[in-house]
């Protein structure tokens, strides 16, 4: 009856987790879709939707979200979702073997999410908050097997992700002289001072992106398992 039961909670096991897999690839294809019909009426129409409201207020100091959705963002969004659409059906069948392949999709479909918000964030903070999102995950991902190799792998990731992340912070303390974090009003500062915010900015790019001096990070990366170099 015991070993009954076992095969019971086993086999309800592999269904919920292979429910959970084609649910995120349902998602991603439908969040495609979306946007892609979303990119035309907004590049058609020429309209862009900035929404903002307020996280936070203490004192003298409020801490505001923003989304801004015009044509560009929309197709960079649909165009991302439709490959990690592909990845996600690819992982499915790769990862079939692995006891822990549902909390790999679930990995996958975060650090999407985390890109979707770095793509629509007219704000430092949001940009920040999908920026750590991509970098936390990264390294989840990279220390997915678990083994010596993937944790130096891991740490390498992390490291030079957090030269990023002191960029965008120096970026986020710089902008506070001007009250606002929102670049939208990023050319109505002085000559200098933007030139600084987008230098910084650019830096913190070239980190997440493995340019050159900042690359050493990405050879590492390849201890993740396959999907992963994908994304």
């Amino acid at each position: 009856m015991i070993k009954k039961f076992n095969l019971k909670l086993k086999h309800d096991y592999i269904y919920l987790k292979s429910n959970t897999n084609i649910v995120i690839a349902f998602l991603l294809l439908s969040g495609s879709v979306f946007f892609m019909f979303m990119y035309v009426y907004l590049l058609l129409y020429k309209k862009i939707y900035f929404i903002e409201y307020e996280v936070l207020f203490m004192n003298s100091s409020c801490i505001i979200m923003s989304v801004m959705l015009d044509w560009m963002s929309t197709s960079f969004m649909s165009f991302v979702m439709l490959i990690s659409f592909v990845i996600v059906l690819y992982s499915i069948s790769y990862m079939s073997g692995d006891q822990n392949s549902s909390l790999f999709i679930l990995l996958i479909f975060f650090f999407v999410m985390s890109m979707i918000l770095l793509i629509i964030s007219p704000n430092l903070i949001s940009i920040l908050l999908g920026w750590d999102g991509l970098g936390l995950i990264s390294y989840c991902l990279v220390i997915y097997y678990q083994n010596i190799k993937s944790y130096n792998a891991g740490m390498v990731t992390a490291m030079t992700n957090r030269i990023g992340d002191v960029l965008i912070l120096v970026s986020i303390a710089w902008m506070m002289n001007y009250g606002s974090w929102n670049y939208m009003i990023y050319y109505s500062y002085e000559k200098g001072c933007y030139n600084l915010i987008m230098w910084l900015i650019v830096l913190a790019a070239m980190t997440k992106s493995a340019q050159i001096p900042f690359s050493s990070w990405l050879p590492a990366a390849m201890a993740a398992p396959t999907p992963v170099s994908a994304l």
